[in-house]
């Protein structure tokens, strides 16, 4: 087990960790404990996402491996603008908030249109024998110990932000933290392949 992590600490989760300080030190000072929907804090959790498509769409080595990442990075950034929603649906007395899909004639449309792109997605990868790459992958690189432990972790405290604190603030600075670590993810992997 040990022998596939890597305990080097790698200088681009220094990101992760400044969003993370500055983003608590924000909250506390100005006493934010909600962050709204389609708000600017929310929107910029998005470019690590897209920095990290970018950098799968430039690998060299495992290219059924990190354009199936980039699919799901790309799933991501829409579920964060709730699949078009927040662009089309807001209320006319309310920016933060939006009507639902169900609100609409043929809303149930994107929630369809969601499936077809993960089972695409995934047929995708399958019929392109991903787990080559995986297994190449498992064998020739090891797992960046932190970097991966700060993602589990940011995940179980957006979850526990979200469904039991009631924070929308703790809960988007996790989630925004989360997406920096995945970046780092991604940068170190494609860092080390083309090593």
């Amino acid at each position: 087990m040990f022998k596939h992590l890597d305990f080097k600490f790698y200088k681009v989760d220094f990101i992760a960790i400044a969003v993370l300080v500055v983003s608590l030190i924000w909250a506390n000072v100005f006493a934010v404990d909600e962050i709204l929907e389609n708000t600017i804090y929310e929107n910029i959790a998005i470019i690590p996402l897209f920095l990290g498509i970018v950098l799968c769409l430039r690998a060299k080595k495992y290219k059924t491996f990190f354009t199936f990442i980039a699919l799901v990075l790309f799933l991501m950034i829409a579920r964060e603008f709730n699949y078009g929603r927040v662009l089309f649906c807001q209320l006319p007395d309310n920016p933060h908030d939006f009507y639902p899909w169900s609100h609409y004639k043929y809303g149930f449309l994107a929630h369809i249109i969601v499936g077809i792109y993960i089972t695409a997605s995934c047929l995708w990868a399958v019929i392109n024998k991903i787990w080559v790459d995986i297994i190449e992958i498992i064998k020739n690189i090891k797992f960046p110990f932190y970097t991966l432990s700060g993602c589990i972790f940011m995940t179980i405290a957006q979850i526990y932000c979200e469904r039991f604190m009631h924070n929308t603030a703790f809960e988007e600075i996790a989630e925004f933290t989360l997406y920096c670590l995945l970046f780092s993810l991604v940068y170190i992997y494609t860092k080390k392949i083309i090593k």
